[in-house]
């Protein structure tokens, strides 16, 4: 049973504070959904669209453990990584930016 405490210990399995962050982030994270689709800027809704993608990619490319090229040289390992963050980026600004812009709002595509 992972979801009771041990016996003769009261203290609860559950955190308090991550609820309260999760009261509290739910409602930001909404009106940053909000605003990524109704920005009166084309570029600010590709951007805001595209930036959550950049630390994700970061984070898999060099810190995840199973990361790529972990066995190449440095200078290989560096290079490969940097190329497919780009690439990665690049693939992001075109389906979360152009195509989203587009197929909501034909009339305002970049």
């Amino acid at each position: 049973m992972s979801g009771r405490s041990a016996p003769g210990n009261s203290t609860p399995t559950w955190r308090r504070t991550s609820t309260l962050y999760g009261l509290l982030l739910v409602p930001v994270a909404a009106a940053y959904v909000i605003v990524a689709f109704t920005a009166p800027s084309a570029m600010l809704r590709i951007a805001l669209r595209c930036a959550p993608v950049l630390p994700v990619a970061i984070w898999t490319l060099w810190f995840d453990r199973s990361r790529p090229f972990q066995r190449q040289a440095l200078i290989l390992r560096t290079t490969a990584r940097a190329i497919l963050l780009l690439l990665v980026m690049a693939f992001a600004l075109v389906v979360l930016g152009a195509a989203l812009n587009w197929l909501y709002d034909p009339n305002r595509v970049v």
